[in-house]
């Protein structure tokens, strides 16, 4: 059998690959309320604590129903949580809970559910990614129908990638 020859001489080195992003998908924001809280239509909800938080970003005051997010890019957002009809409660009672961004509905962040009677619960989610271009944004959870219970409510924000300058 031959026998390896001499290594040659080693070549041009290569074109730089581009410059990594920064570490986005670290910038997160989860905060949540456990106590039942009575919830009323026109009125966003209330999330008493902060779990955990790996940004000053994404920013949320204990006990207020604002997040606020100060810089540009796409965000995850997931809220879930158990609801049923407050006292005195006239069925059928429909609730919906939808995102708000600065305001204004964010379409497919939604859930609703119809209540046919006083011992009702139920567990209700959306997720949906937001572009986030114009800063500070705040968002909110709101409540349209009648007056519920929520409680068990978390909502968690991510940042999953910044805004193309190029888009």
């Amino acid at each position: 059998s031959a026998s390896t020859g001499a290594t040659g001489p080693t070549g041009p080195t290569g074109p730089t690959g581009p410059t990594g992003g920064s570490d986005a998908a670290s910038e997160l924001l989860s905060a949540f309320s456990t106590p039942p809280q009575a919830g009323t239509s026109g009125n966003p909800l209330i999330f008493d604590r902060n779990a955990v938080s790996n940004t000053s970003n994404i920013t949320h005051t204990a006990n207020t129903a604002d997040f606020v997010i100060s810089t540009p890019g796409y965000y995850y957002i997931s809220f879930h949580g158990t609801i049923s009809p407050a006292a005195n409660a006239k069925f059928p009672l429909t609730a919906s809970l939808f995102l708000r961004q600065q305001g204004n509905a964010v379409s497919g962040a939604s859930a609703q559910h119809t209540f046919q009677g006083s011992t009702d619960s139920a567990s209700i989610s959306f997720t949906q990614i937001i572009q986030v271009s114009s800063v500070p944004t705040t968002l909110t959870v709101f409540l349209q129908g009648g007056t519920i219970l929520y409680g068990e409510i978390s909502m968690d924000i991510h940042k999953i990638a910044n805004i193309n300058a190029q888009n």
